[in-house]
Parts: structure tokens; sequence; C-alpha cells
């Protein structure tokens, strides 16, 4: 294995070797059908490629061409994340999809054994098949039924959503807990956000950190204020600079939402854009009881931002 010009950093060197599967939108019959052609594909997979390339780097490998001990470190990372999720009660079809992703780094390695030489990666397709046989069993799968309406993995979700105004409205949708009307998307009449819903940058009242804060108005007229990533509200405000608001026809809103949690193994019938609302609650939920929240005094902040403002209201939410 020659060192010209390969990268020092894993990360680098596992961008060197998905270049070469890269196909973005060209047409299925011209392309490998090893290669990734689409973008929303291409950002779920390099995510979760890049998570295993860390865990690669933490146990002390320097060269991603030693496909021998990528194998069996693939072996420990799959049993690792296998076991995290049985733990939370995470579904097979999040680990499928990482599997999945490790299955396309496997034939990176191979289009670059074929046109620089070294090692094919056929051992690390084989440890990824026993693996998933073994989890398979050993996790629930959630395509035809969930435990839990919430998605899994919102942020996976979101790097599937190809269109940057739909992938906006659902991070919107995921950080705040807002209803898809509150973020311009309303499955009847028309309520866009504008200038006016921007308040600027703030103090998360949760976690005490920077965050953007807007109003919306809601299911009954009912106005409520939420708090979000400041880079997603600087995201928001640019787009309403440029375009004066943030709509889009609920259909649309819906079926990005749908065809993204397919790409991404979180498909379940019923979960829609309201998927992302039970997402925020959960995760909000474990936010204010790691800031020191009781609790009861975690549901009722959670409870305001959903706008149910009730404290058992929340308990949907949360299963």
């Amino acid at each position: 294995m020659g060192t010209n010009r390969w990268p020092k950093s894993l990360h680098s060197q596992a961008e060197a070797l998905l270049g070469g599967i890269r196909a973005i939108g060209r047409k299925k019959s011209t392309v490998d059908k090893r290669f990734i052609r689409g973008i929303g594909t291409w950002h779920v997979y390099s995510r979760d490629i890049h998570r295993f390339v860390e865990f690669l780097h933490r146990a002390g490998l320097r060269d991603l061409r030693d496909v021998r001990r990528v194998s069996g470190i693939a072996r420990v990372y799959i049993t690792g994340r296998g076991q995290a999720l049985r733990g939370a009660g995470g579904s097979f079809q999040t680990l499928e999809r990482e599997i999945s992703a490790l299955t396309k780094l496997s034939h990176a390695f191979d289009v670059y054994t074929e046109r620089h030489g070294g090692e094919f990666a056929e051992g690390i397709r084989s440890v990824l098949a026993e693996e998933k046989a073994h989890w398979r069993a050993e996790l629930s799968a959630r395509s035809n039924v969930y435990a839990s309406r919430a998605y899994p993995d919102p942020e996976g979700l979101y790097a599937a959503i190809s269109d940057p105004v739909l992938r906006l409205q659902a991070k919107l949708m995921g950080e705040t807990g807002c209803r898809a009307e509150g973020v311009g998307a309303p499955a009847r009449g028309s309520n866009p956000l504008t200038a006016t819903n921007l308040l600027g940058l703030g103090t998360d009242p949760v976690s005490g950190a920077a965050a953007g804060r807007i109003v919306v108005t809601e299911k009954g007229g009912k106005q409520t204020e939420h708090f979000l990533a400041p880079e997603t509200y600087l995201e928001l405000e640019a787009h309403i600079a440029e375009h004066g608001q943030l709509v889009t026809p609920y259909r649309t809103f819906l079926r990005a939402v749908e065809a993204a949690a397919r790409a991404t193994g979180q498909f379940a019938p019923g979960r829609g854009t309201h998927g992302l609302k039970h997402s925020f609650a959960q995760a909000r939920m474990h936010e204010a009881v790691e800031a020191g929240f009781s609790h009861e005094q975690a549901k009722q902040a959670v409870a305001n931002e959903v706008a149910h403002n009730r404290m058992d209201s929340v308990d949907t939410y949360l299963r």
C-alpha cells in the first residue's frame, strides 16, 4: 500500500474513499450499484461512517486501508451500538441503517483497491452480515408499529431531506416542539413565518445556553414562544430576509418528512410530521432533568413549549 497523497487524518481518508463512490444525481442505469446517487442518502451515510471512523481513531487505527483491523473493530463497534440501542429501547431499523452505511464504506474500499491495489473488503461485509442477523433478532423492528411516536434519530431525518426549506421546517419542529402550522406548513389555511415571528437571540430557560427565540401561532390561534439552536435561528432569519416568509404546503412537507423517514429506516404509519414534536418532547424532558429540574417541573416546562400547558398532557409524548 503506497502512501503517495494519502491523507494522514482518518476522517480525511474516509472522505477520500467515499469520493470514489459518489455519483450524486447520476442516472441509475449509468452508475455502479455500489455507488451513492442520492444527496440525502449521502449525508446520512457520511454521518454514520464518520461516527464509526471516530471509533476507529479511539481504537488506535491510523490507516483505514488496514482492512483486516477495520473488520475486527467493526464487530466491536456494531456490538456496542446494538447494546446501546437495546438499552435505550431503540429499533433494529436504526442499526440496520448504520450497517448499510458501513457496507457502502466497504464498497468504497473495494473501488479504491481496484484502482490502486490493496486488500478487498469482503471480510468487513461478512462481519456486518453476521451482526445484522444477530441484532435483527435482538432489537425490536418498528417499521409497522412503534413503541414511541418519536423519531429515534431526528438529526438523521433532517439530513435526509434534500430541499433546504423543507429541511429547515423539519428542524424547527424538532427543535421547538411546534406543530406543522407553527413552522409555516398548516394543513388548512395559511400561516407563514415572517419577520414578526423573530424575537432575536437570547438564553434558553432550560439549558441556560444561547438560543434563538421565535413566537408562533398554532392550533386555535394560541401564541407560544420557542427556543432553538442559534444556527437554526440564523438560517430562519436569513431565509425570511431573502424570501419574506417561510411557507410550504402541508402535503409537500409531509411527503418530504416521510421520504426521509423511509431513507433512514424510521418510517412507521402515523408518525408523520407530528413525530418530530414527540422527538422534541422526549429530548427536552431529558434536558430539563439534566439541568436540575424536578420531574414535575420538567414536565410542566415541556407542556408549555408543546402548547398544551397541562402537565399531564405531556405523558402521551413521553411514551
